[in-house]
């Protein structure tokens, strides 16, 4: 087969800037020849088998990217789709405060209050966005709700984009049913249909101005096949749209730096990653806490005060037992819970530091040099004892923390948190963090001196290169970047000149 393929427009990435990018653009210009370029398989509804070992497939490194400190490990999908396919579905719009700083310190104008909201309408109609109604809330989300409200912290509803959801509980594994209207269900099948050809098991090694150098390997057993033999390949497309996600897209420019002449410093840096923890009380009665959509409500109020939300989450055991606290007997004492288990997820806004950056080794591979700041380390206290509060509020016997001096913590303890949690307490490599929101690292903005990309998404320096996804964001969005991410892909689809 011809090593040498040559289209308009190719786009690295198949996930939620890729695909809203493509979808885009294929409306305003559909005679243009489209590939998309996917490292991941071609996986479908129908290969997702409620397997959490299985499943695990589905993500970079099995589940997670350790952080080079190893305190966090960064989770995103490594399939068709992106990490859509195995999200749960949480769509907020990027609060008015941080689309402010957006506009007035990094030029990024075009974010006016009557586009966003004309876009996200738009955007939120053609993807399902909606209030669950209460009547779907299972304990796990009932329990959050009662404890919060007895300690009067305001509660309000989450949206998810879903159509037709059968309750399963297993959306972190990817949707059987094809009900969270991700990616793969709603921008992919479209593109096809107006003839976007797709290449999976192709992972980009570098670009040039026009040409992309790819790896393509055999597809994995159970998964689509691929459409063309292994081997090394050149795509040649007159503009290039990495949307390869935070973990690589800047590993891509970075790599690509000598043939691009790029001496740009920022590529890489400015990385926010929206440290979480997933903390779990154990309650005096059996809990439906996975089954059943797993996500219902939240709490903003500490956000601007304290710099985090508290979200409702329930994971499986293998994730369960690895965010719990604990080894040996007592780690296994712990887990014959699990059944009585309630969780509160925890994510801090972390700010974007110049040092915190997706870089790459000797072999070219991504290394995340991450180091959690004070500020962070603080919120991260501050929402362990708040979350402790919930837990005990909403009848819980004991609590588990990766923060204090004692674990389990017991209801007898309510009246001296402050002095059984806190930073000194806070071990890491205990109990790392994780992250599924990562964000920065080609950061767009109209100063090149602390940017990548203009505001148009064009890779300073560059005349082909562009970057669609959330290594755009300047700065961390504060909440599950979904709804952003499409956004900006709009916008840049919008406006490329071919």
């Amino acid at each position: 087969m011809n090593k040498n393929l040559t289209f308009d427009i190719i786009v690295v990435g198949s996930g939620v800037g890729g695909a809203t990018f493509t979808d885009y653009l294929t409306r305003i210009n559909p005679d243009l020849k489209i590939a998309m370029l996917e490292s991941g398989p071609y996986r479908t509804k129908e290969q997702f088998n409620q397997r959490e070992i299985d499943m695990t497939a589905l993500y970079f490194n099995r589940g997670a990217v350790l952080s080079k400190n190893l305190q966090l490990g960064v989770a995103a999908g490594n399939t068709l789709g992106g990490s859509s396919a195995m999200y749960t579905g949480v769509s907020f719009r990027p609060p008015k405060n941080v689309l402010e700083n957006w506009r007035n310190n990094h030029g990024l104008n075009f974010l006016t209050d009557v586009y966003v909201t004309k876009s996200l309408d738009e955007i939120e109609k053609d993807i399902s966005v909606h209030e669950l109604p209460k009547s779907w809330d299972n304990q796990n989300n009932q329990l959050f709700q009662t404890g919060a409200e007895k300690l009067g912290i305001p509660v309000k509803r989450l949206k998810i984009n879903t159509k037709n959801c059968q309750q399963q509980g297993f959306c972190n594994l990817g949707c059987t049913t094809g009900a969270k209207q991700g990616a793969l269900e709603v921008q992919i099948p479209r593109v096809l249909e107006r003839g976007v050809k797709i290449f999976c098991n192709t992972k980009v090694i570098s670009v040039e101005e026009n040409k992309v150098h790819v790896i393509v390997k055999d597809a994995p057993e159970g998964t689509k096949p691929n459409s063309f033999s292994s081997g090394t390949y050149q795509f040649h497309a007159k503009k290039i749209i990495l949307a390869a996600g935070v973990l690589n897209t800047p590993t891509i420019l970075l790599r690509s730096a000598n043939q691009l002449r790029l001496k740009n410093k920022n590529i890489g840096r400015y990385l926010t990653l929206h440290p979480a923890f997933n903390i779990n009380g154990i309650h005096t009665k059996i809990v439906s806490n996975y089954r059943g959509f797993p996500k219902t409500v939240y709490s903003d109020y500490f956000s601007e005060t304290d710099h985090f939300y508290l979200e409702t989450s329930f994971y499986f055991p293998g994730v369960t037992a690895k965010n719990n606290s604990g080894y040996g007997n007592m780690h296994q004492e712990i887990m014959k819970n699990y059944d009585k288990m309630m969780s509160i997820l925890i994510l801090a806004h972390d700010k974007a530091e110049y040092h915190n950056k997706v870089t790459i080794d000797k072999k070219g591979k991504t290394v995340v040099d991450y180091t959690i700041s004070n500020a962070s380390k603080n919120a991260l206290i501050k929402a362990l004892k708040e979350a402790t509060k919930i837990f005990f509020a909403a009848g819980c016997e004991k609590v588990l923390l990766p923060a204090t001096s004692k674990n389990p913590l017991l209801k007898s303890d309510s009246n001296v948190l402050d002095e059984l949690i806190s930073e000194k307490n806070l071990n890491l490599y205990k109990t790392p963090l994780s992250s599924a929101h990562p964000q920065g690292g080609s950061r767009m903005g109209d100063n090149q001196t602390i940017s990548v990309c203009d505001i148009h998404g064009k890779v300073y320096g560059t005349k082909s290169i562009y970057v669609c996804d959330a290594s755009l964001f300047p700065t961390s969005v504060q909440v599950n970047p979904y709804e952003t991410i499409m956004l900006l892909a709009k916008w840049i689809a919008e406006n490329l000149k071919v």
